[in-house]
């Protein structure tokens, strides 16, 4: 259905993005921005998984993007060239493992958000 001409050619164009973000009154700052971290990172995994199938490593041997290519650095800092399918399950993996984390995200009624979570947003 949705790949029928009139849908396909449809935008959304009468949609204020900055009205669809605005910290809701009676909201911690913090728990807003984590909450639509979680949330923004659940929709880039699902978008990405419309298209795994068709970037693989043969297909899309390096992560770039016009002249820039991306490396992935591991654990010790070290630079590791990897086909673009790689490079994203390292930043998914990353990505994830942080969400999870009790201690970055927590999801406990009454837990605030640790001290350090303007460090977190930065990675």
């Amino acid at each position: 259905m949705y790949l029928e001409p009139e849908y396909a050619k449809s935008r959304i164009t009468d949609v204020g993005f900055k009205e669809l973000v605005v910290l809701p009154r009676e909201i911690d700052l913090n728990e807003w921005l984590a909450s639509n971290t979680t949330t923004f990172f659940h929709h880039v995994n699902l978008q990405y998984s419309t298209i795994s199938e068709f970037c693989t490593g043969e297909a899309c041997q390096t992560m770039a993007v016009c002249n820039t290519q991306y490396y992935w650095y591991d654990e010790r800092g070290k630079k590791v060239k990897c086909t673009a399918p790689q490079y994203v399950d390292f930043v998914m993996s990353s990505v994830q493992k942080l969400v999870t984390d009790e201690d970055v995200f927590p999801t406990k009624y009454g837990t605030s958000l640790p001290w350090c979570w303007n460090h977190v947003k930065e990675r």
